[in-house]
């Protein structure tokens, strides 16, 4: 355990010691910066001021707020968590107690995402809407994600250029992941040409819960 009871101005310290300059008052300390070993089994801070941590391990950053006389505890485990993904830092999952098993138990069924991809006009709105009452008939829970639905909101800032079409895929897969876990049906209905990025939605889900289905527009031409 490293306990923080005073810092220098230059606010850089190791587990060994504090480097350079005189030693100020914990409670005048706005923030502190710990190099800290992988060995250490956790930190703990506590001040009367709204005091923050940011702790370092390797090429690992996070930081958080200690306030009205409130620990802030950090162990080993909780700094292997801590993750850079994408243009987002020092974040961290935290995991609930009741997952997508307690969910499936609650509703009775088995949360996925039904994809239904095609080319516009093929139907795949009014198959996602067939399907969903369908389901709502049978007592089931399910929700639909339309490509263009979640443009009035979610996808409001993407255009219709390629790498927007992409971004709308992406965050339409994420958030029927959401669902899947817990324990809903999600139907997607989107055009999604590009096998990548429906392979990409798919790898966000346990092997079995993300469901294809091609929808084909059939044009009858009559000859003379």
């Amino acid at each position: 355990m490293v306990v923080v009871k005073a810092v220098r101005p230059a606010i850089s310290c190791s587990s060994s010691g504090f480097d350079g300059g005189q030693l100020v008052p914990l409670h005048k300390v706005s923030f502190v910066n710990l190099t800290l070993p992988a060995s250490l089994l956790s930190v703990r801070l506590s001040s009367r001021n709204n005091a923050k941590l940011s702790l370092v391990q390797s090429t690992k950053e996070s930081s958080t707020a200690s306030t009205n006389d409130r620990a802030a505890v950090f162990s080993g485990e909780n700094l292997h968590q801590i993750a850079t993904n994408g243009k987002a830092t020092n974040i961290v999952w935290h995991k609930s107690s009741v997952g997508k098993v307690h969910w499936q138990e609650v509703l009775q069924q088995r949360g996925c995402v039904i994809w239904i991809t095609g080319l516009s006009g093929s139907g795949k709105s009014n198959l996602a809407c067939a399907l969903c009452q369908a389901l709502y008939s049978r007592g089931k829970l399910a929700y639909i994600l339309d490509g263009d639905n979640v443009r009035h909101g979610l996808s409001r800032d993407l255009s219709f250029e390629a790498e927007d079409r992409a971004e709308n895929i992406r965050r339409i897969g994420e958030v029927a992941k959401l669902f899947a876990d817990a324990g809903i049906i999600c139907i997607a209905s989107v055009i999604s040409p590009y096998r990548k990025d429906r392979d990409a939605c798919r790898s966000l889900l346990p092997e079995g819960d993300f469901i294809e289905v091609l929808l084909v527009l059939m044009i009858r031409m009559n000859h003379p």
